[in-house]
């Protein structure tokens, strides 16, 4: 166990990996670019959006570096998400929705925490992106148009979280994250008979995480 306090640091310190399992919520919000475009329903500065909800699963590896009390690391994580919502477009005549949806996200942060025998405070904070697609589609009397996009978006991601060891090289942890993933230009050729078009929107997406985590560690000797 993490106890002495003789050995903190050699007890935190050295590498890590382990896997993570949680909840996701947040915003994922379209403005209009482009010039109406046949059936779809959008003019330039048309703003709307959906709230999605949904899991998420995945790992983390990382390296933690402890001098007495205090400990610094750096960490990667990969997460597959089940995370998209669906709208009505509130701009069109007849019946269009829109949808959106994230499928993976990636970090990479800095860890700043402070020890307190078999337990662990940490802020951490840094890099994250993740893809995110977008459709849109006016569905009235049949399908009339529609298009799609898929755009990574590149981020920032501030987070905390407590850690407390289990066993002697095994630690549970409890996390929160934040992450704006910030606005990213996406375009999609509209299939709107009798003619296509180009459809370009701005897109941004924020979310908030809540994981459960479970890490094994390999201690340097």
């Amino acid at each position: 166990m993490f106890v002495a306090q003789s050995a903190l640091a050699a007890e935190w310190s050295g590498f890590y990996i382990g896997v993570h399992v949680g909840g996701v919520t947040g915003d994922i919000d379209w403005t209009s670019v482009s010039e109406d475009t046949g059936y779809i329903d959008l003019l330039p500065g048309d703003s709307l959006g959906v709230s999605p909800d949904g899991v998420l699963g995945g790992a983390q590896l990382g390296y933690n570096f402890a001098m007495s009390n205090w400990l610094f690391g750096i960490e990667g994580t990969f997460a597959g998400m089940d995370f998209d919502d669906t709208a009505d477009n509130p701009f069109a005549v007849g019946d269009e929705f829109i949808q959106s949806d994230i499928e993976w996200l990636g970090t990479v942060a800095a860890r700043l925490g402070f020890t307190m025998g078999d337990t662990l405070l940490y802020a951490k904070g840094g890099w994250a992106v993740a893809d995110v697609n977008t459709y849109h589609e006016d569905y009235a009397g049949g399908r009339q148009g529609f298009y799609s996009t898929s755009e990574n978006h590149n981020g920032w991601v501030a987070g905390a979280g407590i850690e407390h060891a289990i066993a002697q090289d095994v630690s549970v942890a409890l996390e929160y994250n934040y992450i704006d993933l910030g606005e990213q230009e996406h375009s999609g050729l509209a299939t709107t008979p009798p003619w296509d078009g180009l459809v370009v929107n701005d897109v941004e997406a924020q979310i908030h995480t809540a994981t459960v985590r479970l890490n094994w560690h390999f201690n340097p000797l």
